[in-house]
């Protein structure tokens, strides 16, 4: 069993190494929250998906009693379908579903194990380590937050190894060069303001922008160059028609972007947990894999500015290209399902 999700840097992993063992004849099926994204990608993937109403441990007093209430109720009736399942192993991978699955697991004997995406763990992850065989993480510097972890890098989807920037080109119908904005599946208000702002002149490039739904519906492009969307399901297309993005620094953006081997512009999201955008874009910017444009410094000029620089740069753009290409970890699913197969 997999659990965990809530983004998609938590479920799309999970999707990979859950696509790995099945490849290699094993059955999966998913713990997770109704209101996270995996209640879309898991069912859409074939897999059976057991979905608990969860919530994070914020909110002042009152929202941290009501969420562990749901955490000891989502404990229990993990309980009972992990033991109705049987699985010889459970995986946890982060988001509100992973700790409670865990502990349930552990209290009826199932090995367990974490996967860790990013630089700096989360409370959860830091919470359910403390029942677990086994910690998988992608960046080297979450081993000091997961003492014994297993550096594995990060699991991406095979299709990001494979795009071809001809047939991406053709398939979305764009010209180029072409511009990929995109801020993760939950969206990035202040770039997608930046970006309309940016690029509301005549370009001489195209500008796919990639706004997540939240944001969406208040976003007019004001160039017919700039095409906005709000989510993409099969996102590997855009970023290989893209000669450069401008992306937040979740794992999973990060290690896509390294896959397809594209010149990046990293722009980390500064309120994240224990700042670990900034942790994760500072893995790339200082192996000179990806440049960093700080949030606080986003706004329509400079945006375009920095990306109208790298355009104009060929030889800067395809020294990231090689640099990023160097990080990537196409090996990922395999390692954890190999190592979650030793349980056999």
């Amino acid at each position: 069993m997999i659990a965990g999700g809530g983004t998609g840097g938590h479920a799309i992993p999970a999707l990979c190494v859950a696509d790995e063992l099945r490849s290699r004849g094993v059955d999966v099926e998913f713990l997770g929250a109704s209101s996270g994204i995996e209640a879309d990608l898991v069912p859409a993937a074939g897999y059976r998906l057991h979905a608990l109403p969860l919530r994070g441990l914020s909110g002042g007093p009152l929202g941290a009693a009501r969420a562990g209430a749901l955490f000891m109720r989502a404990c229990m009736r993990f309980r009972d379908v992990i033991r109705d399942f049987g699985p010889r192993a459970l995986l946890g991978v982060g988001g509100y579903a992973s700790a409670p699955a865990v502990v349930a697991a552990w209290t009826l004997g199932v090995p367990t194990f974490l996967h860790e995406q990013n630089s700096v763990p989360g409370k959860v992850n830091r919470l359910a380590a403390r029942f677990t065989r086994e910690v998988f993480i992608t960046f080297p510097e979450a081993a000091g937050y997961l003492p014994g972890a297993v550096q594995v890098g990060m699991p991406t989807r095979p299709e990001f190894f494979r795009i071809r920037r001809e047939e991406a080109l053709r398939r979305l119908e764009l010209k180029p060069p072409v511009v990929l904005l995109y801020g993760g599946s939950g969206g990035a208000l202040r770039l997608n303001l930046a970006a309309v702002e940016a690029f509301a002149g005549e370009t001489s490039y195209s500008v796919l922008h990639i706004s997540g739904r939240r944001d969406y519906p208040r976003l007019k492009p004001r160039n017919p160059r700039h095409r906005i969307v709000a989510y993409d399901d099969e996102i590997w297309w855009a970023l290989g028609a893209a000669e450069v993005v401008v992306s937040r620094a979740g794992a999973g953006s990060l290690f896509d972007l390294a896959a397809a081997g594209r010149a990046a512009i990293l722009v980390p999201f500064p309120h994240a947990a224990g700042d670990h955008q900034l942790r994760n874009a500072r893995y790339f910017t200082d192996r000179r894999a990806a440049e960093l444009l700080p949030d606080s410094e986003v706004t329509g000029d400079a945006l375009r500015e920095r990306v109208e620089r790298l355009l104009a740069d060929d030889s800067r753009r395809r020294e990231l290209e090689s640099r990023i290409r160097d990080l990537a970890t196409p090996g990922a699913a395999a390692a954890v399902a190999e190592r979650l197969l030793r349980q056999w």
